[in-house]
Order: structure tokens, then sequence, then C-alpha cells
């Protein structure tokens, strides 16, 4: 594991000087991260493909993290947060433990200087620690909300990969005497084995399925919106998988029958509107199965949702 900061070289593109700021685009505004400031948006990458590759998928995920920082460089401002920070990646190889460690280390830093992480993996095992963070500091009345074709709660034999991390959030919360609140939003029947349907069940999750989405999607808008009314501090996950591989085919595990952009669009609008949104990362883009950076692209409209005011 080792780190490396803040890189200027990225965070690069066009620049209309004859329209002064309104014609700014994020790489204009963005600053390295040093925890001065507060109310602040920060970057985090988690280049980390170890949880795939114990998980048996197609590897590529460690490129994500900066192959989205360029397609997030050239957006448009639309917005007035001028707070945006980059703090650089956490480069993970083998030991996934150890970069998890300082994952927690700086995203609980982050969290506690009341600035908001936005964490880009990296492969989905990015999830198990930043839920670590926010848990440890939002403790009461909290819910995980996974958007995703999977449940990813298979039972670790030997060591964490990207398919268990929300079984591995139970765990931790039933040794600590934590209430472990979590729903999954685009789940795919065919994506997922009964036994992963039955141990849902088991752990009392709460799940949407995609085509549940697809039949009637302003129904699960409000279904949604009296779930999260229950919580206070919600942590925000999102599996790139969840779309439709005509969205996104640069993905660890691709999806057929998946989640347009509008509305995992519209569902990042209606969860950010409840002010309650704590901590948002975005797993499972994967630069080398891409086609014209597409997915990557895709991601940076996601993430630009948590970017604004």
């Amino acid at each position: 594991m080792h780190l490396t900061p803040f890189d200027s070289t990225i965070w690069t593109g066009r620049i209309d000087i004859e329209d002064g700021e309104l014609g700014n685009r994020i790489h204009q505004i963005i600053k390295p991260y040093n925890d001065l400031d507060t109310a602040s948006k920060v970057l985090v990458g988690f280049s980390s493909e170890e949880g795939v590759n114990r998980n048996k998928g197609r590897l590529g995920a460690k490129e994500a993290p900066d192959s989205i920082r360029k397609a997030l460089a050239n957006l448009p401002l639309h917005f007035s947060n001028q707070k945006i920070f980059d703090n650089g990646n956490i480069n993970v190889e083998k030991d996934l433990e150890a970069g998890r460690d300082k994952q927690i280390e700086i995203v609980t830093s982050i969290l506690n200087q009341n600035n908001f992480p936005i964490v880009i993996g990296g492969g989905h095992e990015t999830a198990l620690g930043n839920f670590l963070a926010f848990i440890q500091r939002y403790p009461q009345n909290s819910v995980v909300i996974n958007i995703d074709a999977h449940f990813d709660i298979r039972i670790p034999t030997i060591n964490s990969t990207s398919g268990t991390p929300f079984y591995e959030m139970k765990k931790y919360c039933e040794d600590n005497k934590i209430e472990f609140n979590y729903i999954a939003i685009g789940i795919q029947e065919l994506g997922n084995t009964k036994a992963l349907f039955n141990r849902a069940d088991e752990i009392k999750a709460e799940y949407i399925l995609a085509d549940e989405l697809h039949a009637n999607f302003n129904r699960v808008l409000d279904e949604v919106k009296i779930f999260t009314e229950k919580f206070e501090n919600i942590y925000i996950t999102l599996d790139m998988d969840v779309f439709d591989v005509a969205y996104a085919p640069g993905v660890s595990a691709t999806t057929i029958n998946g989640l347009t952009p509008f509305q995992v669009k519209y569902l990042l609008k209606l969860l950010k509107k409840s002010n309650k949104v704590k901590i948002f990362d975005i797993v499972e883009v994967n630069p080398t199965f891409d086609r014209d950076n597409q997915t990557s692209k895709l991601a940076a409209h996601m993430i630009y949702e948590l970017l604004r005011d």
C-alpha cells in the first residue's frame, strides 16, 4: 500500500477565458486537500482491485479513480460551491487490509472535520472501510444504501472480497451492538443466487429489484423517501454495475436489464435533498473494458450530483 498525492496533471481541460467565472469547469477550482476547510467536498481515490481478484472477477478497477477524475475535470460548474478538494489515492496491491486501515484513517479525519468524503474505487471492497469510518462517526440512526445489481453479502471464506462487504458490515454491527440498516436498490434477480436472497432476508435487508424500478419508478422514489425519513445519517455506495451494459460497459461485471442513468441520477437527487447523506462512494468502474471512456464519464456525472450545493 502506498499513497499518491493530488496530481494537478489530471485536472486539466478547456478554459473559456472570454466567459469569466461563468465559464469555469471543475478543473479550474479543485485544490489539494489540507483538512483546514470545513463544509467541503473531498475526493479520495481507493485504487484497489484485490477484492475483485479474490472474488474471481475481471481485473482493471484499480485504474478507475484517475480515469474518473479526468472525466470529471472538464465538466462545467452549474453550482456555486467552490470548496472541492482532492486528497489523492490510496494504492492497494495485495494487502487490502493495510489499505483499508489507511482508508479508515483518512475518511474518519475528513468526517471529523465536518467535510463530505467522496471515495472513488476500486472494487466494491471499497465500501467496507468507508462504512467502518461512517458507523464509528455516526453509530446511531444510520443506514447504508447500496445502489447495485448485487447484494454483496457473500460470507468470507478466508479474506474480505468485493462480494462480502455488506455481510462484514452486518457482523461488525452485531459484534459492537450497533443496529445495521441496509437497503439495496437495483437488485437483479438473475445476478444473485437463491442463497443470497435468503441471506438478505436473514440479515433483514430491505431491497428493491431493478424490475420494480422499471415498472413504476415514481412509486419506488416514494418508497425510498419514506424509508430514508426514518434515519438521520445516510451512506450511499453506488456500484456502477447497476447500470445496464448499454450505458456502462466498463465495469467489473456487466449487467443486462440494468438501470438507466436517468433513474440513478434521480435517486441520488432524492437522497441528497434529504440533507442526511454523510458519505458517498462509487465503485467497480473498469477502464480496461470501457468504450470511449463511456463508463468513466457516466461515473463522473453521478459524482457531479453529490458535488452540487
